[in-house]
């Protein structure tokens, strides 16, 4: 049965698409869906959780500018100590593979899950508390992507700039696996303002722009390149910050992304292709908390 979680391939590529048209141009659709969320915004609003000082700023960081970068150890998450050692074991073979042509290679799930620490990292308490208050609303989770970005100089995919279409926010954390410089392949934003200015001239709805166009709309020196060390953690929100994954020229890129967003996105997403043993093992030791902010494919079982 097809449901709202299960929707892929190109009908389901064309139904968001259709979904985002409609609600970015058919102005009583726009205000009804914008009125429904803000009224589950302002029911839940007395049940956020507190924030301590560190928490509070990186949300008001995000607010003012959508995006924030700095050592991941910094949001002090629990179990960091356990994961970097398991992100490394992963980048080992994953850099031995060959590429066969692609630009893009990602362990298989079942090496991905070999040390929970990676996908559950992103269900501690205290990063659902800081994700919650961004958004106003009950998070939901969809795992850890841990990539290698070849280093072939290939624009292609979300190497082109883009906005993320998953909800109205989200957040998404990007972590270097490797040191990462300008010809590293770093994650490049245009900042909101100037986002924001060239998403109204350009009409933007969805999909990928044109370098050319980019440059017509943002002065070069707008362009913002997350360069640093292994360890560096982009915290963004990709939803409102028109982005990319510059083209890697010099080296291989290697990362691993954390990704958030309300339980009532506007983008429908295909269900995790997860086997049931799989799901089993991403459910084990989760908190009633941690699995309600799993997708329901993952949930139950």
């Amino acid at each position: 049965m097809i449901t709202s979680e299960t929707v892929a391939g190109p009908l389901g590529r064309f139904a968001n698409r259709l979904k985002r048209e409609i609600l970015t141009n058919v102005t009583p659709v726009r205000w009804a869906a914008d009125g429904m969320h803000e009224e589950r915004r302002r029911k839940w609003a007395p049940h956020l959780p507190p924030l301590d000082l560190a928490q509070a700023g990186l949300v008001s960081t995000l607010q003012r500018q959508g995006v924030r970068i700095g050592p991941l150890d910094d949001l002090a998450i629990p179990t960091t100590d356990a994961l970097k050692p398991a992100l490394d074991r992963l980048v080992a073979p994953l850099a031995n593979l060959p590429t066969g042509g692609a630009s893009t290679l990602r362990p298989s799930t079942d090496d991905l899950l070999a040390d929970l620490f990676i996908w559950q990292w992103g269900l501690q308490d205290r990063m659902l508390d800081i994700v919650e208050n961004y958004l106003g609303v009950p998070a939901r989770y969809y795992g850890a992507d841990v990539r290698r970005e070849v280093g072939n100089s290939q624009t292609v995919g979300v190497r082109r700039w883009h906005r993320d279409a998953e909800d109205r926010r989200t957040v998404k954390i990007l972590v270097w696996l490797n040191d990462v410089d300008d010809q590293g392949g770093p994650y490049a934003y245009i900042p909101l303002a100037e986002t924001l200015y060239a998403v109204e001239k350009l009409h933007y709805v969805a999909g990928f722009v044109d370098d050319a166009r980019v440059a017509d709309m943002v002065p070069a020196g707008a362009v913002t390149a997350a360069t640093g060390v292994k360890w560096t953690a982009v915290v963004a929100d990709n939803c409102r910050l028109l982005h990319r994954a510059t083209p890697p020229i010099a080296r291989d890129r290697f990362s691993v992304t954390f990704t958030w967003s309300s339980r009532t996105p506007m983008k429908t997403e295909a269900a995790p292709d997860y086997t049931p043993d799989q799901a089993r093992r991403i459910r084990s030791g989760l908190s009633a908390r941690q699995l309600a902010c799993l997708p329901p494919a993952l949930a139950c079982g």
